[in-house]
């Protein structure tokens, strides 16, 4: 677990260095609103609706422990990347508060979709607050914490990749290569840690992952004769009707 959580927050430190860098200035109402007419974003919703239908249905009806475990540990995080909301929201008072200024004889309200973009943001971190406290009550804290950073993170740089188009705004050469290998080494940290806390946790729900009791386990009782007045002292007897149970 400390390889992978290690693994996970270099994954993260090398994707916030060398990822997309760039502002927002300039930004206008009307860009913020067409941005979310694009086909590639518009795509990427029911992406993020499919896959957060399909962690709902295996962690409810799954039969695999392993996949289980992971959905639990990625659904807090992956809903959780869904940024876009808070940073529009923002951009938009931006947008709106820099309008006033130009114009200072003009009062400017806040258009409709600033509310409910806030809104949005707002419940998908709550959301994703819940998946992650549900997640700590069937596993172990550093498996809960570290896979919610590394599908969120993941998530996030999606959602950049298909509404900010990231990779058009980085820079340098090394700003390629790093940014993918940081997501690469973040994602071996998230499969080390799904493989290796295998069998040791529960899964909350009276299934146990990979313990499994056999009567070869348990403990055995013997029924022994009453053997009155032995002076054995390692032998002790409870009384019985017919013999006398020896422990």
């Amino acid at each position: 677990q400390v390889l992978a959580a290690t693994l996970i927050v270099v994954g993260e430190v090398i994707v916030a260095i060398f990822g997309d860098h760039t502002n927002d200035n300039g930004v206008t109402v009307k860009e913020v609103e067409d941005s979310y007419r694009e086909p590639l974003f518009l795509a990427y919703f029911v992406a993020i609706a499919i896959w957060m239908v399909a962690l709902g249905f295996e962690m409810k009806y799954g039969q695999s422990l392993l996949l289980r475990r992971f959905a639990w540990g990625v659904s807090g995080g992956s809903i959780t990347g869904l940024q876009n909301f808070l940073k529009d929201s923002l951009t938009i008072l931006k947008a709106v508060h820099a309008k006033q200024e130009s114009n200072s004889n003009i009062g400017l309200s806040l258009p409709w979709h600033f509310y409910f973009m806030m809104f949005l943001a707002m419940t998908t971190a709550f959301i994703g607050l819940l998946l992650l406290t549900a997640c700590m009550k069937r596993y172990d804290a550093t498996y809960s914490s570290a896979m919610f950073v590394g599908s969120f993170v993941v998530s996030a740089s999606i959602m950049s990749v298909t509404h900010y188009k990231t990779f058009s705004n980085l820079e340098h050469i090394y700003n390629f290569v790093l940014y993918p290998l940081g997501l690469a080494i973040l994602m071996l940290g998230v499969v080390i840690l799904v493989y290796e806390t295998k069998g040791e946790n529960s899964d909350g729900d009276g299934n146990a992952d990979d313990i499994s009791m056999s009567s070869e386990a348990l403990p055995s009782v013997t029924v022994v004769p009453s053997q009155r007045g032995e002076s054995d002292p390692l032998l002790r007897t409870a009384p019985g009707s017919e013999g006398d149970v020896a422990w």
